[in-house]
């Protein structure tokens, strides 16, 4: 990921054009998976596995705010890299491991999956950017 390979050169420019690009790419696929797709995987996993998954959609979603507030003269990270570098292998981590929770929604009947579908598709010609969302979209008291 370019974003990674840019913070651990401490390269703010080409991080910033990263997680800008990613903003903008990942949102509708991230507020499908949390106004869709998590909620129906809690009845299926429960709700402390999907509370892990919206905390690691909020450590990137965190760290491209970060970035995306820098001005655009700072050239490098200073105490903040090693913490958004954190948060960007997490999130990376998550994308890596999420593509084998879709697996789940075969048990689903089929008009819910087309509902599913058809939301993605909504959201995808909406268009929204990552940080346009809230964070974590829903909370849950512990």
């Amino acid at each position: 990921m370019r974003l990674l390979g840019a913070l651990k050169e401490n390269d703010v420019t080409a991080a910033r054009t990263a997680a800008s690009e990613l903003d903008r790419a990942a949102g509708p696929h991230m507020e499908f998976e949390e106004t869709v797709f998590y909620p129906t995987l809690e009845t299926l996993l429960g709700s402390d596995f999907v509370d892990q998954l919206y905390h690691e959609h909020t450590q990137g979603q965190d760290a491209i705010r970060t970035l995306l507030a820098r001005e655009r003269t700072t050239p490098r990270l200073h105490g903040e890299q090693r913490a958004l570098v954190a948060q960007v292998e997490t999130a990376l981590e998550h994308a890596l491991s999420c593509g084998s929770l879709l697996g789940h929604v075969d048990v689903l009947d089929p008009s819910v999956r087309q509902a599913m579908l058809g939301r993605l598709v909504s959201l995808r010609a909406q268009g929204r950017h990552w940080t346009e969302l809230p964070t974590e979209t829903r909370h849950r008291s512990t």
